[in-house]
């Protein structure tokens, strides 16, 4: 876990090793690869955030259903890449995913939870934020650019909620098609 903090406490290196295919790092005793990336973009705005959705290496290649329901460990890291990021837009975006995905049958009561989370967060261009899920809950951080420190928001236990939360991206209704097919490594 040690290893896990400091890699992730590195925003240069994760964006490095995120674009080194090889790269490999374990999280609850398993190892995690890269199932795919991509880039959250708005019509005239263009990037708004990058994201990376690492899982054990049996799943890479599953299909969002699997993905979203399966109680392993896996992590989703957001890159912010626009300045037209800040918090109050991110949660607003995040509730929108959160209606997409209770429409779709992943709805959890602990969504709020989720994003009270980020009441005191700042976000600016480069900051990172890191949804990590294993069996004993769902677990927040941000890496900031401007310092390279990283905060851990909180926990939250319960499948539900990291059911909610990726599928906001890999549902049946996810927030971009192209991102979706990007996370499943092109396909599915």
């Amino acid at each position: 876990m040690k290893k896990l903090c400091l890699f992730l406490g590195t925003a240069a290196l994760l964006l490095a090793f995120a674009s080194f295919d090889g790269f490999a790092f374990k999280l609850a005793g398993k190892e995690m690869v890269i199932n795919g990336s991509g880039i959250r973009t708005k019509a005239i705005l263009g990037s708004m955030y990058k994201l990376t959705l690492w899982v054990p290496a049996k799943l890479k290649g599953a299909d969002g259903k699997k993905i979203i329901e399966a109680n392993e460990p896996m992590s989703m890291v957001l890159v912010i890449d626009s300045r037209l990021i800040t918090r109050k837009r991110f949660v607003e975006a995040t509730t929108d995913g959160f209606g997409k995905s209770a429409k779709a049958g992943y709805a959890s009561a602990k969504t709020s939870s989720f994003l009270k989370q980020f009441d005191n967060v700042k976000f600016s261009k480069g900051d990172i934020v890191i949804m990590k899920y294993t069996p004993a809950g769902l677990i927040t951080q941000m890496t900031y650019k401007e310092t390279g420190k990283t905060e851990n928001l909180g926990t939250i236990a319960g499948l539900d909620l990291k059911k909610a939360l990726y599928a906001i991206w890999l549902g049946p209704n996810p927030v971009q098609e192209s991102l979706k097919k990007s996370l499943l490594g092109g396909g599915k």
